[in-house]
Order: structure tokens, then sequence, then C-alpha cells
């Protein structure tokens, strides 16, 4: 599997993308989803990461900067890509971009559903714990917020 930065200029980034933030949508109460739409994703705050295998795209996800902490948004395995570690993989891949661009913490906010099932189990796994909302999210009641200390991720 291959890591590195995606572009919103390569086609199957943004249908990945695209079907994430509708998916957002349907499976989040209404109001309570914070997935960026493709434009939001276009900022200069914002570099995209993919996981391809064989010229495959199996995940996305971004990183947004914020003055004190690196945020994961985005972040969507392809459907034919469930189990087959893309997601892990590109998490890492990220936090250790993060880590080299000077970040000490990466913070995230994820929902509650069992639709978010996999995805909370995926960033416990990696040492994140339940944080106070930041950035300007609220809590809904529907949302969870984590964070990680990169000195003491995997």
């Amino acid at each position: 599997m291959h890591f590195g930065e995606a572009s919103l200029a390569d086609e199957s980034i943004l249908k990945l993308l695209e079907y994430h933030h509708a998916d957002m949508q349907v499976v989040s109460p209404p109001g309570t989803a914070y997935a960026f739409d493709i434009e939001r994703l276009n900022a200069p705050d914002i570099r995209l990461f993919g996981a391809w295998k064989d010229g495959v795209l199996l995940a996305v996800g971004a990183l947004r900067s914020h003055p004190d902490f690196a945020e994961i948004k985005s972040m969507r395995a392809a459907r034919e890509a469930a189990g087959r570690g893309a997601g892990k993989g590109l998490l890492s891949h990220m936090l250790e971009i993060a880590r080299t661009d000077g970040f000490h913490t990466v913070k995230l906010e994820t929902g509650i559903n069992p639709a978010f099932d996999a995805a909370n189990g995926l960033y416990r796994s990696f040492g994140f714990t339940e944080t106070e909302p930041f950035g300007g999210y609220q809590d809904n009641g529907d949302n969870r917020f984590y964070a990680l200390s990169l000195s003491a991720a995997q």
C-alpha cells in the first residue's frame, strides 16, 4: 500500500470525498454533521492524503492546521477497502506528517451512532482519548471529540 499527498484534481479523490460528505449527511441527525464539502477541503489550511494499492484509491483523509494542533478531517475508506488496513495505514501516515510538521497534538470530531463504530475503534486503538469540544465545534449530543498527544502516539 502506498500513502501520500492527494489532490482534488484526482477524480477518484473527488468521488470518495463527495461520497463521504453525502453519507455523513445521511447517517448524522440533521445539523450535526461537520464533514467538509469539497470547497472547504480546497482551503490553504487543509492537506489531503490518500492510500492506494495498485493504483486504486482505498482511503482518503485530510489534515487541517490550527495554530496549536492539527485536526483530522474527512477520513474515509472506500467501501471495497473495508477491513484491508487502509484507514489504519493512512491514519498512521497522517500522524507522522503532523509530527514532522511540528504539531504536538492531533484532534478530531466524529459521530457516536453505530455508523461511526469502526472510526471510533480506530481512533481509540491509536491512543486518542476523549476531550472537550475544540475549534468552534459544539457538543450536540451526537458527536465525540478526541485528542492525541503525538509524544504518546504509537
